[in-house]
């Protein structure tokens, strides 16, 4: 693999050494960031400039720098990629809108170089977020869209062009094994952070002023885990079908066991935050398919590696 550091600015284009390289993301939780030592002290450096790494004449980062640090040795450089200017907060207003359009709004407002945005066709009829930030707002619009009913999107950095992906563009068709790619996997399971079996929703009645209630449960998983209620409220306008159509996603996301792995692994570049990847561990009973969550991939004169947090295909939410 032949890898190239880029910086732009000022008018300027400039190759440099570099030491080590670190890129880390986690999905639909902020900036991914590269984080460089290159021993280089004679190229002109400043905050704001782009920085691009490519392997074999591919973009696989591209940002901008945040900090740099200096020393007699060489310099630390921080890049963050096109998500970290969707951190600020802000105050948005829709009626009848989808999730792609909000992403076409916000990054054509704020200039943002968007390479494409995939939904379900799901619209939402009324979209509100009072200082929020940009990413926030993003990601509660896929989590409104999946919860009526769209499947599963993603909002990523894509060496420089933001994407709003679904699902199905998402599989890299890579499978990691004990035999291939694999050093390490520790398994979690959890029912305490995101698990719920009951799914209530409350609609205050526009005539009585009285709330009603709607739920749906699953007595199977009530009688394993007992009762995890995920209670939320609804429009005055929303209609007994779409509360329906509510209850049976809400319940279908969030009624599962979260399982996580850890994984240690010889670098790979599909394998990045918000991609799907095969993960076969028979030993371990592990044989399915796994969004991952988080990654950091790592370059050095050594070799490359990578650290994966992953989480089943199945899981609901953001």
């Amino acid at each position: 693999m032949q890898l190239k550091l880029t910086a732009v600015g000022d008018g300027r284009t400039a190759q440099l050494p570099f030491g080590s390289v670190v890129i880390r993301a986690k999905r639909m939780a902020g900036a991914g960031v590269m984080e460089v030592f290159t021993p280089d002290t004679t190229v002109s450096l400043r905050c704001g400039m782009q920085l691009t790494l490519s392997a074999d004449g591919n973009d696989i980062f591209s940002g901008y720098i945040f900090t740099l640090e200096s020393s007699r040795f060489g310099r630390r450089m921080v890049a963050a990629d096109g998500i970290r200017y969707l951190l600020c907060r802000d105050t948005k207003v829709y009626t009848n809108i989808s999730a792609s359009a909000i992403v076409r709004d916000i990054c054509g407002e704020r200039g943002l170089t968007l390479g494409g945005a995939e939904d379900y066709g799901i619209i939402l009829p009324s979209f509100v977020a009072d200082r929020q930030t940009l990413l926030d707002i993003i990601s509660t619009a896929c989590t409104e869209s999946e919860k009526m009913g769209g499947g599963k999107l993603t909002f990523l950095d894509d060496a420089g062009q933001l994407r709003l992906m679904k699902e199905e563009s998402l599989d890299t068709g890579l499978v990691l094994t004990g035999e291939n790619l694999l050093s390490s996997c520790i398994v979690s399971a959890d029912i305490g952070t995101d698990t719920y079996n009951r799914i209530q929703l409350v609609r205050k009645n526009r005539r009585s002023g009285q709330r009603e209630f709607f739920v749906q449960e699953d007595a199977a998983s009530i009688a394993r885990w007992g009762v995890l209620q995920y209670s939320e409220s609804v429009l005055q306008n929303t209609t007994d079908s779409e509360i329906n159509q509510r209850l049976t996603a809400l319940l279908a996301q969030k009624n599962r066991e979260l399982v996580r792995l850890q994984l240690d692994a010889a670098g790979n570049l599909l394998c990045r935050a918000g991609f799907l990847i095969r993960v076969s561990l028979p030993e371990m009973n592990i044989d399915g398919k796994f969004r991952i969550l988080e990654s950091e991939h790592r370059f050095t004169t050594g070799g490359y590696t990578m650290k994966l947090v992953a989480s089943e295909q199945s899981e609901g939410g953001v």
